[in-house]
């Protein structure tokens, strides 16, 4: 009789792996679109804990205090961007959103500017107004957050206006 006492363990490795990989291209795709749009890539390109997730608030970029405060909980922030379109400072960034330990990624857009200048946003999207900003929280699908992927950020940062 042969024991299979080493397939749990290598299928929680290969998916360790694979998140990690994930977290690199994503980091590798952000840093491309920040040079496109001629914003700056402030980092850091994965959460520092990448194969859990801390029950606070870990941020390592500079990012404003008040995001700890946006709905849903947001844990962790990484591939920050940040730069100008149309006038209006622009704050992208990657995170872990949720309550204690569990928790979804997804990206935020935030504009430095009081009201929605994102004209139409799917259902699938929420915007949310804190201290000055407007956030727009993407995308759901499926009863959870994903992250938006380049093409999704361009085509919301084409629509931003100032106002």
């Amino acid at each position: 009789m042969t024991s299979n006492w080493w397939v749990a363990p290598a299928v929680v490795i290969a998916a360790l792996a694979l998140m990690r990989v994930f977290y690199v291209l994503r980091a590798r795709a952000m840093r491309g679109f920040a040079s496109r749009w001629g914003f700056q890539y402030i980092g850091p390109g994965a959460p520092r804990s990448w194969w859990w997730n801390p029950p606070d608030l870990e941020t390592r970029p500079p990012v404003p205090a008040w995001i700890s405060h946006l709905h849903p909980r947001i844990r962790q922030v990484w591939n920050v961007i940040e730069g100008e379109r149309n006038g209006v400072s622009v704050l992208i960034f990657d995170s872990i959103v949720g309550e204690y330990r569990g928790g979804q990624p997804c990206t935020h857009i935030a504009v430095r500017v009081e009201q929605n200048p994102f004209g139409t946003v799917s259902s699938a999207d929420k915007v949310e107004q804190s201290h000055g900003w407007t956030v727009l929280h993407g995308v759901r699908f499926l009863w959870f957050s994903w992250t938006m992927g380049p093409r999704q950020l361009a085509d919301h940062l084409d629509e931003l206006r100032s106002e």
